[in-house]
C-alpha cells in the first residue's frame, strides 16, 4: 500500500493534486462491475486527496487504535465492509476506508478483499468520501472539517450551503471562511492586515489563516509552528504513547525534567485560554457575517 502524504496539505496542493488526478481518471464502462476484488497491496493511499481526518495536526494517515479494533474485527470475522476506490492511470488509489486497509496490512491479508469502484469524477470521489465519513464509527475531529471546509472555500468549490453539507462544518464558520476570503481579494483595511502576514491563502491551512487573522503577534505564531514541528517528531517516534494515559505521561515527563514541569502546566493553560479567546473572538465574527451565500462567487 504505496503513501503520499505531503508536509502540509494546501487547498494549493489539492488543487494539483486534483488536476492531475482528473487527467488520468479511469471510470468504470457498463462493461465492469461495480465492484472489484483487489488485494490490499494493490490499493494506493493518496491522503492529500481522499484523506479528510488528519490526525494531530496531519501527523498521521489514520488512527492507530482504530486500525488495531478493525484488525481484530478481521481476524474474528473476515472481510470488512467494501472500501471504495477510484483507478487512476495503472493504479487503484482509496477514496473511503482508509483504516479498513490499513488494518487489512497490518494483519498480512494475502487474498483479495472486495472493493467498490466510484464511478464519478476524482472531485466527486472527494466529496462522497467525506460524505460517508460522517455515518462512520470514528468521529472526524472538527479542526479537520474546518480544514476541508477552507480547501473548498479557497478553491471556490460550492457555494456556502454545499460546503456545510458536505464538511460538516458549522454555518456560520464557512461564512466566516468566506468573509475572510472575500475580505482578502477586496483588499479592503482587514484584508490588507491580512495580507502582509499571508502572501497566498491557498497556501494557509484555516488554522494559520485563523490565526493570522485575529491578530495573533508573530512570536505567537512562530511559535505555533515550532510546536507543530516537534509535534511532528514526537508522532513519528512515539506515534501515541503519549496519548494512551495522561498519568503515566506526566510521571514520565517528570522523570524526563522536573524543573519544566511547573512552567509546563502553566503554559498548557495559557494555551488553553488563548484558544478559548480566539474561539469568543471568532463567534462574535460569525454572528456579523453576512449571509449571503454569493458573497465569494460574486468576485469579491
Amino acid at each position: 500500500m504505496a503513501k503520499n502524504r505531503p508536509l502540509k496539505v494546501t487547498a494549493r496542493v489539492v488543487e494539483a493534486a486534483l488536476a492531475k488526478a482528473e487527467e488520468a481518471l479511469v471510470r468504470p464502462t457498463g462493461r465492469d462491475a461495480p465492484f472489484v476484488d483487489l488485494k490490499p497491496s494493490e490499493v494506493e493511499t493518496r491522503t492529500e486527496l481522499f484523506q479528510p481526518r488528519k490526525f494531530s495536526e496531519g501527523l498521521r494517515d489514520v488512527d492507530p487504535k482504530h486500525v488495531k479494533d478493525l484488525g481484530i474485527r478481521i481476524g474474528k470475522k473476515g472481510e470488512l465492509d467494501p472500501i471504495t476506490v477510484v483507478k487512476i492511470g495503472t493504479g487503484w488509489v482509496c477514496v473511503d476506508g482508509h483504516h479498513r486497509l490499513a488494518a487489512y496490512v497490518a494483519r498480512k491479508w494475502t487474498g483479495t478483499i472486495r472493493c467498490e469502484w466510484f464511478p464519478g469524477s476524482a472531485t466527486e470521489a472527494r466529496d462522497a468520501g467525506l460524505l460517508k465519513n460522517e455515518v462512520a464509527k470514528l468521529p472526524m475531529q472538527q479542526s479537520d472539517r474546518f480544514e476541508e471546509a477552507w480547501k473548498r472555500v479557497v478553491m471556490q468549490q460550492g457555494s456556502k450551503r454545499e460546503i456545510v453539507r458536505i464538511t460538516g462544518a458549522s454555518d456560520g464558520m464557512v461564512a466566516l471562511m468566506r468573509r475572510v476570503v472575500a475580505s482578502y481579494r477586496a483588499q479592503d483595511l482587514p484584508g490588507q492586515r491580512l495580507k502582509k502576514r499571508i502572501n497566498d491563502l491557498g497556501a494557509e491551512t484555516w488554522s494559520s489563516t485563523r490565526a493570522a487573522w485575529v491578530g495573533l503577534e508573530a512570536g505567537e505564531f512562530d511559535a505555533q509552528e515550532e510546536a507543530a514541528k516537534l509535534a511532528r517528531i514526537l508522532a513519528n517516534r512515539l506515534t501515541n504513547k503519549l496519548s494512551k494515559n495522561a498519568e503515566v505521561t506526566a510521571r514520565a515527563l517528570w522523570m524526563y525534567d522536573p524543573l519544566l514541569c511547573e512552567p509546563l502546566s502553566r503554559a498548557l493553560i495559557s494555551v488553553m485560554d488563548e484558544d478559548a479567546d480566539r474561539e469568543a473572538v471568532e463567534r462574535m465574527e460569525r454572528l456579523t457575517t453576512p449571509e449571503d451565500d454569493e458573497l465569494v462567487e460574486s468576485g469579491t
